[in-house]
């Protein structure tokens, strides 16, 4: 039996040396045939490093570009500016229009009428059709008369002694002003009171001293 035994242990270890034989030679196999695999695949290049001179040339066409869209932002600016300028001047001749239509109809009728009451309500008219326009414009006189001058508003063109009107408080008004909305169109043209007149002071004169005689010796 010890025979059997021993043949058995033996078989068993040669066994097991066969079978650890088997997966090494797998093993190395399988690395082997992973090595083919992956000389076998081409290996990747690393990407290209641009030239200074492909740098320079793409900036220099990205500037190109940015150029051209510039031009073409500029030009199509001063077009629209252009069209909202010709928008706005038909605007204020159709607002204007009526005024010179009343205009004309005054004139004819003054040149075959001798009717001063109807030409006065012509030229009334005119002047309505005015203010009609004006408003429609929000464009409003500035006061003058009897307000305090002010430099913002109004431009002194001479000053004018008032014994009644307060020195720096408008007389008179050469020509008005006017304000679009908060907007200074036109600056007032008026006379500024400086105040009561100053007394002139007339002075003295003084006789004049004659020279002493010169005495005369006896």
């Amino acid at each position: 039996m010890p025979d059997e035994e021993n043949k058995e242990m033996n078989e068993a270890k040669s066994d097991e040396t066969t079978a650890a034989q088997t997966a090494e030679k797998e093993a190395e196999q399988t690395a082997n045939k992973e090595a083919e695999a992956n000389e076998e695949k081409p290996k990747q290049e690393e990407p290209k490093q641009p030239t200074p001179e492909e740098i320079i040339a793409d900036l220099n066409d990205k500037l190109l570009r940015l150029h051209a869209d510039f031009d073409n932002y500029r030009k199509r600016m001063a077009r629209e500016a252009n069209e909202t300028r010709e928008r706005a001047k038909i605007a204020v001749v159709t607002e204007f229009l009526p005024v010179y239509d009343f205009y004309n109809m005054a004139m004819k009728h003054a040149a075959t009428s001798d009717d001063v009451n109807a030409i006065k309500q012509g030229m009334q008219m005119i002047l309505n059709e005015f203010k009609r326009a004006l408003d429609s414009f929000s464009i409003k006189e500035i006061p003058t008369e009897g307000k305090p001058f002010d430099p913002k508003f109004h431009e002194a063109a001479k000053t004018e002694a008032s014994d009644t009107v307060p020195e720096g408080t408008i007389v008179a008004q050469w020509k008005p002003g006017y304000m679009m909305g908060e907007r200074l169109i036109r600056p007032a043209m008026v006379v500024v009171s400086s105040g009561p007149a100053k007394p002139v002071q007339v002075e003295e004169e003084k006789p004049e001293e004659k020279p002493a005689e010169p005495s005369q010796e006896q």
